[in-house]
């Protein structure tokens, strides 16, 4: 009977012992985004209200599409800090170095044309590329609708890993600003 207890003691001591896998923490900003030069009289003024996420990419876990409709959100690997805070700041900052002469603001100024970004889709997939897909939405300061654009991005993860993923959804983002900017532009 001690012999059971001793091994039942022991057996649980080192279950104890084992450790969980580590958790994997990511961020879009990571290399750092290029800040516009201030402008000095600026020209224009763009408003940008807060990225909206669907229900499954608001979120700390990242988000794996399988073959058909089914979706993984992994456990072990993670969004540092809200992706929807990270996607403001990636969008506040590139659209001000895409634009010069342009006030881009966040900070709920009515002067100016009103950007709204809806995220549907933010994830890897099983094919090997990160999909990005939504809309952009323009109003004018009277709320008319300027431009409403669906947008769909993929891009082909040049290798596996998470680290992969996350950089080509930021790849894919810039390509998304890039094209906002260039509508922005025209008009």
């Amino acid at each position: 009977m001690k012999r059971l207890i001793t091994a039942l003691a022991l057996t649980g001591l080192l279950a104890g012992c084992s450790s969980a896998p580590a958790l994997h923490y990511y961020s879009l900003d990571a290399d750092g985004s290029a800040q516009a030069a201030p402008v000095s009289r600026p020209q224009h003024q763009l408003v940008l209200r807060p990225v909206a996420l669907s229900d499954e990419l608001d979120a700390s876990k990242l988000v794996y599409q399988m073959e058909g409709k089914e979706l993984y959100f992994t456990e072990y690997q993670r969004w540092a800090g809200s992706l929807d805070g990270q996607l403001n700041q990636l969008t506040q900052n590139g659209l001000s170095a895409r634009l010069p002469g342009w006030v881009v603001r966040q900070d709920g100024a009515r002067q100016g044309p009103v950007l709204t970004i809806w995220l549907q889709r933010f994830q890897g997939r099983f094919d090997g590329r990160a999909v990005l897909s939504g809309r952009w939405r323009l109003l004018a300061e009277d709320g008319r609708v300027l431009q409403d654009t669906p947008f769909h991005l993929e891009r082909v993860l040049p290798s596996d890993g998470y680290g992969t993923l996350v950089s080509e959804l930021g790849l894919g983002w810039q390509q998304l600003l890039d094209q906002i900017a260039t509508e922005l532009r025209k008009g």
